[in-house]
């Protein structure tokens, strides 16, 4: 997701096929408007990050690979004192408001227009991803909150596990870089071909291009 000089919002995927195949075996949604902060702790400072996030959002960040969220501020550990942190519809404000909160305890990287977000679900999402990412993503092995770094096709990806569907369906969220967006969803549409795909555009209207197949 990005804006225009017109400031007009535009869709990562626009001009690309919105639908892959017949059904709805994997929904892709294009999560847009999304703050997105990297938060690397300074030596020594990873306790002092963890209070004042805890203190400003009631969130405490896990120094593992898991995600925790609370209202709509998530923040998942992906390495020793590192984490990307999400706010809904924040945008650059929210790297913009860590930096102030964090002072000298964090380097905050705003990564908001620098990557693309997917939330994956579907009655066939876990079966498609199995064969893109070479990780075990059965429940018992990636349980909800989880975190991974992995491959996706050949893309370097983030991806984490949400609370099931009430039909008792799994629901992820994949973070990539923008460059990548297109490479990404060549490898799970091709993926979720043989059971149906459809891309949702952001807001519900279709971006302007935007093709089906």
């Amino acid at each position: 997701m990005h804006t225009d000089p017109a400031g007009i919002e535009t869709s990562t995927f626009a001009g690309l096929p919105a639908a892959a195949g017949r059904g709805r075996g994997v929904i892709a949604t294009e999560r847009g408007g999304v703050g997105v902060a990297r938060i690397a702790a300074y030596r020594t400072q990873s306790a002092r990050v963890a209070e004042l996030l805890r203190a400003q959002f009631g969130v405490t960040p896990a120094n593992a690979p898991r995600r925790v969220s609370r209202g709509d501020v998530g923040i998942a550990g992906v390495g020793p004192d590192i984490w990307l942190a999400t706010r809904e519809s924040a945008g650059n404000t929210f790297a913009q408001s860590l930096r102030t909160l964090l002072g000298g305890c964090a380097a905050v990287s705003d990564q908001s227009d620098a990557c693309v977000i997917l939330r994956l679900g579907g009655p066939r999402v876990r079966e498609t991803l199995a064969k893109l990412i070479p990780i075990d993503i059965h429940p018992r092995g990636f349980p909800v909150d989880h975190v991974a770094q992995t491959l996706c096709g050949y893309v370097s990806v983030t991806l984490w596990r949400l609370e099931d569907t009430a039909q008792s369906e799994p629901v992820f969220e994949i973070w990539a870089g923008r460059s990548f967006a297109a490479s990404l969803h060549q490898a799970i549409s091709h993926g979720a071909a043989e059971f149906g795909f459809l891309l949702e555009p952001f807001g519900g209207v279709p971006a302007a291009g935007r093709q089906t197949a």
